[in-house]
């Protein structure tokens, strides 16, 4: 899918109530870099981008401290997010008592703009019919003026019971003074597709949207984002089996008529390339267990009739149309083993279409994938995420991918990340503090630092 509208340009005032970022990202450049040290809001710069997107996250744009947001975009269009009052940085309660309006102002291609407002209404959650709603659906009762009872028997304030259920809040809670947000600009926001891979990208978390993964810390295990994305190959692996059925059954049940009405004569050579071509992706598949290589082996005469060329040509056909259904598949999944195994020592991985992802030590024994180390972990969810989970002409955010990897693997990133973004077609904006992952890419580097304060 062409990449339409491509982000080139982030414009940010007042973020964490101190700093003004300006970030260049020429359309033509596949990536940038964002490089500062600590404190200077790249996460929650990229937490903004992401929540301008897709489905609208109000509720984390709203407890990030900033003043202005603009993004520009290459068709024109730019969007612009400010808050209605500046307050200093908030802290604890009052942080989450603070949920001020924000004003969008959405400039499309003509010159025109569309304004319009959104936000919470804080003063909706003491109301008995919020109180009603929230026992009834959420299975939360109301303890106290700011304070509800979790079923898990957890109390939380009302800032936490935003963050963790805002995209199941009633409409009444989400309204702002002005009205709902302009469908416009949703559909605006719509359009852009993100995908933040975020520096807990390990764990496997009950509220994905939340910015806050404290509280998930104690209920993660090692692995299981590994396991999960193991269980999603076993499903997008038998999700290509069913498309290949079907696509067979239906060149299978038209075969006959299409043999018959054959007028061609190709020649013996092209032929035999054709089906040298074809066993060699095979013999692909087969290593991914989507299919056993010597299923469909036939032998070519060493003469042929010219009513056996056109037999086998049809058959070529129909073979070529068949697998062609494991393209998309094969490719990601070749290219995820060909990175991961010139990473990992003494072990391989290795793609079962029943289990998924298999790890197999060089001495041909079975490993768990709970014996990968914390970087393998690291390095095998990042490439995994980007591979399957990332749509064709997203805008992926990665914060610091440098965790837990080694400086070898951190010098390979943007290699790595250029391949998969050819296969995926996406661009990126990577948050780093490691000079290793800029390398010899220095000039795609934007220096988030405090001499960008007023």
């Amino acid at each position: 899918m062409a990449i339409v509208r491509q982000l080139i340009g982030i414009h940010v005032l007042g973020l964490l109530g101190r700093f003004d970022h300006e970030i260049s990202f020429p359309e033509a450049d596949e990536f940038i870099i964002l490089h500062g040290p600590n404190g200077v809001g790249k996460t929650m710069l990229l937490e903004l981008i992401r929540s301008l997107s897709g489905n609208i996250r109000i509720t984390n744009i709203q407890q990030v401290p900033f003043r202005e947001i603009r993004l520009d975009y290459s068709d024109g269009t730019s969007l612009k997010v400010s808050k209605t009052q500046q307050d200093t940085l908030p802290l604890g309660e009052e942080f989450e008592k603070q949920m001020q309006q924000l004003r969008f102002s959405l400039k499309l291609i003509d010159g025109n703009e569309i304004i319009s407002a959104a936000g919470i209404d804080i003063e909706e959650f003491g109301t008995p019919r919020f109180r009603e709603w929230a026992s009834r659906i959420l299975d939360i009762e109301m303890i106290g003026p700011d304070f509800w009872l979790t079923p898990a028997g957890q109390e939380i304030t009302t800032g936490e019971l935003i963050r963790r259920y805002s995209d199941r809040l009633p409409a009444k809670v989400l309204r702002s003074h002005g009205g709902r947000l302009d469908p416009r600009i949703l559909s605006f926001l719509a359009e852009n597709e993100v995908h933040l891979i975020e520096t807990q990208r390990l764990l496997t978390l009950e509220d994905p949207d939340s910015t806050d993964y404290r509280r998930h810390a104690a209920k993660s295990q090692s692995g299981n984002k590994v396991e999960a994305f193991s269980r999603d190959l076993t499903r997008r692996l038998a999700e290509a089996l069913a498309e290949n059925s079907r696509t067979s059954q239906e060149l299978d049940r038209t075969y006959p008529r299409r043999v018959l009405q054959a007028k061609e004569y190709p020649p013996e050579e092209a032929i035999r390339e054709r089906y040298s071509q074809q066993n060699e992706l095979r013999k692909s598949l087969s290593a991914i267990s989507l299919l056993d290589e010597n299923v469909g082996r036939i032998e070519i005469p060493k003469k042929m009739e010219p009513w056996q060329r056109n037999v086998l040509w049809t058959y070529l056909d129909d073979t070529e149309k068949k697998l062609s259904t494991f393209n998309e598949i094969l490719a990601k999944v070749s290219l995820l083993q060909e990175i991961v195994n010139t990473r990992f020592l003494y072990k391989g991985l290795e793609i079962d279409r029943r289990r998924g992802l298999r790890l197999v030590s060089d001495e041909g024994t079975e490993l768990g994938l709970s014996m990968l180390s914390s970087g393998e972990q690291h390095e095998l969810v990042l490439l995994y995420d980007l591979l399957f989970n990332v749509r064709s002409g997203a805008l992926v955010l990665i914060d610091e991918p440098e965790i837990s990897l080694h400086v070898s693997w951190q010098k390979r990133f943007i290699e790595d990340l250029r391949r998969i973004a050819r296969l995926v077609h996406f661009r990126s904006v990577v948050a780093t503090h490691s000079p290793q992952i800029a390398g010899k890419w220095i000039p795609r580097m934007v220096s988030l630092g405090p001499e960008t304060t007023d």
